[in-house]
């Protein structure tokens, strides 16, 4: 059964000496029940209708719930009700991991009158909740006394069953040695795997992917650019040899000074500030700075590939290996 309290608070200020109908202010504290398990959630609302000329300040950062835990905090739009007010809500899901009486503390609400810049505190009342366990009677369990001594006999099959694993470890303990035996004389127990593809290639395939995918069509911008980010960073890493993936801009920018220039760095630079304010502060790009965010990314990439060259022979290594043809 769910129960719904409504704890509500209506304050009238005087401004200029009057009171007129926009400096009415409610606060309506709602929870959707009052009685919950152990860990069960609470959705716990606080609804705010002010006049136009009242200012609320953004209190939902500074409310302690303790006991209780915040799981989820959303804010809706003000809406504008038939009377000229505004009504503003804060919805909570809180939940608690011990049994008892409790009660969530009174939500503080900071108000200033007109173009006043004096605030005035209100708070809601508290409301009870009660947290029981999920053992049915779980406060009147009956403790059984001590059973007495019992004779385990003999189980062959358990034997049977340690003998096997014995002879198994065994071989194990024989194979481990063999394998041992081959790395000292190759070098290698099995044939060594493959060398890794280089960084510049794992990047442009990934970066392909990241393009082909329904990201951006979908309005996904965070998603995408935290991937594009990932992928940046990862190649950062391999190219660099530096933490990037571990690092903020700024220490990726600073470590890669020592590599790259100016011309370079600011290119990067644009890219992890854009990514940065698109993943923590939602910013939404427009497409034609996305489109040039994806081409510097991989043009970057493919500037700062890493190419493998053959080395140049020296004067004495080209003489020994013509000295060897003419003798032949």
């Amino acid at each position: 059964m769910k129960t719904i309290q409504f704890l509500t608070l209506i304050v009238l200020f005087v401004v200029a000496g009057q009171a007129t109908a926009d400096s009415l202010l409610e606060i309506r504290a709602v929870t959707d029940t009052n009685r919950i398990t152990i860990g069960d959630r609470i959705h716990y609302t606080v609804a705010v209708s002010h006049g136009g000329s009242v200012r609320i300040r953004q209190v939902e950062n500074l409310v302690d719930f303790s006991p209780f835990e915040v799981k989820d905090f959303k804010k809706n739009m003000p809406e504008a009700n038939k009377d000229s007010s505004v009504t503003e809500r804060f919805e909570y899901t809180l939940t608690i991991y011990d049994t008892g009486h409790y009660s969530i503390p009174p939500f503080p609400i900071i108000f200033y009158a007109d173009s006043s810049d004096s605030g005035q505190t209100l708070y809601s009342q508290a409301v009870p909740v009660t947290v029981v366990s999920v053992l049915a009677g779980a406060d009147s369990v009956a403790f059984e006394d001590i059973r007495p001594p019992i004779d385990i006999p003999m189980d062959w099959a358990f034997w049977a069953w340690m003998a096997l694993a014995s002879a198994l470890t065994l071989l194990a303990a024989w194979f481990i040695y063999r394998a041992w035996k081959q790395k000292q004389e190759t070098g290698y127990i099995f044939r060594p795997p493959p060398p890794p593809p280089p960084a510049h290639e794992v990047a442009l395939q990934a970066l392909a992917e990241l393009y082909r995918s329904d990201l951006l069509d979908k309005g996904e911008y965070k998603a995408f650019y935290s991937r594009l980010s990932d992928i940046l960073r990862t190649y950062l890493e391999g190219r660099y040899f530096i933490p990037a993936p571990e690092s903020v801009t700024d220490e990726i920018l600073r470590d890669l000074r020592a590599h790259l220039h100016e011309k370079e760095i600011a290119r990067i630079e644009k890219i992890l500030r854009v990514a940065d304010m698109v993943k923590f502060a939602k910013h939404i790009p427009d497409r034609v700075t996305t489109q040039n965010i994806m081409r510097d990314t991989e043009q970057f990439v493919l500037d700062t590939k890493l190419v493998f060259e053959p080395a140049e022979q020296t004067p004495e290594e080209k003489n020994a290996i013509e000295t060897r043809e003419d003798t032949h």
